[in-house]
C-alpha cells in the first residue's frame, strides 16, 4: 500500500502508479520480497548487517555492545524503500536513484543514513536510549546533498557482485533454518499427537466422569 501510494503522488494516472507497482514487486525487488514468508526481505536484513559491519565497523560495535537489533527499524525501511521515513523532497530522490538503478540503491542509501547520524548515536550510551533515537532519527536528515555524497561516494566500493554473493550465501543458511524449524514443528506435532490430549491431574474426562446407566 505504501509503495503504490508513493506512486499515485507522483504519477498521474492509476494505471500508471499501478504498472510501477508491478515493476517493483516483480521486477526491481527479489522474487518473495512481498511473500507469506518475507523470505527475501529477511535476506536483505542480514545483506545490510554484513555491509554495515563492513563499512561502520565502529557504529556497529557500539550497537552490539548494547545489544541493539537494527532489524527493527531497517526491516520496513526496505520493505517500503523508506516511504515511512524520509522527509518527502529527500524520499522522492532517493526513489529517482531506485527506479533508475534497482534495490542496490536501498542499501548504499541505509547505509548512508546510518553514516549522516553516526556520531549522533555513537554519543548515546543506553540501549532504550539508542533505539528511541532510532525511532524518528532519519527524520532528522534535511540535507540531501551530504545524504547523495555519502550513499554515492563514502560507501564505495560497492560492486553488485558481493550483493549477488550475500545474498546468495545468506538466502542459502536462512532456508536450511527455516526447513529445520519446519521439521522440528513436525515432529512436535507428531509426538503430541501419538501422546493423546492430556487431561490435568486431579480432573476426568467427560467419558470417564459420566455415570453408568
Amino acid at each position: 500500500m505504501r509503495l503504490a501510494a508513493i506512486a499515485l503522488l507522483v504519477l498521474d494516472e492509476e494505471e500508471s502508479a499501478f504498472w510501477c507497482l508491478v515493476a517493483i514487486v516483480e521486477t526491481i525487488m527479489p522474487a518473495d520480497y512481498y511473500s507469506k514468508t518475507l523470505l527475501a526481505s529477511q535476506v536483505d536484513q542480514r545483506v545490510l548487517q554484513d555491509l554495515l559491519s563492513e563499512k561502520l565497523p565502529k557504529l556497529m560495535a557500539h550497537l552490539g555492545q548494547h545489544r541493539v537489533d537494527l532489524s527493527f527499524v531497517t526491516f520496513n525501511w526496505l520493505l517500503v524503500v523508506f516511504a515511512d521515513s524520509l522527509i518527502s523532497n529527500i524520499l522522492l530522490q532517493v526513489w529517482d536513484s531506485f527506479l533508475y538503478e534497482g534495490a542496490k540503491v536501498v542499501f548504499r542509501y541505509a547505509l548512508a543514513i546510518f553514516k549522516y547520524n553516526e556520531e549522533e548515536i555513537l554519543r548515546l550510551q543506553d540501549g532504550l536510549e539508542i533505539y528511541q533515537y532510532l525511532r524518528f532519527f532519519t527524520k532528522t536528515i534535511c540535507n540531501s546533498r551530504k545524504l547523495m555524497n555519502i550513499a554515492f561516494n563514502d560507501m564505495n566500493p560497492f560492486p553488485m557482485k558481493q550483493l549477488r554473493q550475500l545474498r546468495m550465501a545468506h538466502r542459502e543458511r536462512l532456508e536450511a533454518e527455516l526447513h529445520e524449524l519446519e521439521e522440528l514443528k513436525a515432529e512436535y506435532l507428531e509426538t503430541r499427537a501419538a501422546q493423546g490430549p492430556a487431561v490435568p491431574e486431579g480432573c476426568t474426562s467427560e467419558d470417564e466422569g459420566e455415570a453408568e446407566p
